[in-house]
């Protein structure tokens, strides 16, 4: 009996541990808190690629009993990874911080459109959840393609007056979706 409690505490423990230590590599997105160099695990000096790439995950956990869940604000995560992002610290680092938190703002736009559409359709999740995958496609096919629409028009945030726009813009859409913040 002792030995099958320490083995069921050792597994407890390092599976507590495993999941801070993964923890530690991701940034979850926060509207109280901005993008820093340090934020990016892989430093890099005088063009060697690109100014920064910060490298956005959504994930979600969602059962069959989520059905009966209010809302799927905790369930969806939005955030960076930080050791598959680079920024030049000889370059305008600002300028590509200012450029990769925006990426991340309208990524966090379409997570709270996952998790609205999730609450839209919880009655379907008592009958399975494998209509969820495409619910997440979605989100994220819109992403990427609002991502391409930003980089262009903005030309990849250098446009100042265009950056603004899509600021004001990205902060109006999020404001229209606070009710599915994961804050």
């Amino acid at each position: 009996m002792r030995f099958l409690f320490f083995i069921i505490s050792s597994l407890t423990t390092l599976t507590l541990l495993g999941q801070h230590a993964t923890d530690d590599n991701l940034v979850f997105w926060n509207s109280a808190r901005k993008l820093t160099v340090d934020d990016f695990g892989i430093k890099t000096m005088d063009n060697e690629t690109n100014s920064s790439f910060a490298q956005f995950s959504v994930d979600y956990q969602v059962s069959g009993f989520d059905f009966m869940t209010k809302n799927f604000n905790k369930k969806v995560r939005n955030y960076l990874i930080r050791s598959a992002s680079t920024i030049d610290t000889t370059s305008d680092v600002t300028a590509s911080l200012r450029y990769q938190q925006t990426l991340f703002d309208i990524c966090e736009i379409y997570t709270r459109q996952f998790r609205k559409a999730l609450k839209e359709n919880r009655k379907k999740i008592a009958s399975g959840t494998q209509f969820i995958d495409g619910l997440n496609q979605k989100a994220m096919t819109d992403f990427s393609n609002r991502r391409v629409q930003y980089d262009r028009d903005s030309n990849f945030g250098t446009i100042k007056e265009k950056q603004i726009e899509w600021e004001d813009l990205i902060k109006k859409e999020l404001n229209e979706l606070n009710e599915f913040a994961n804050e």
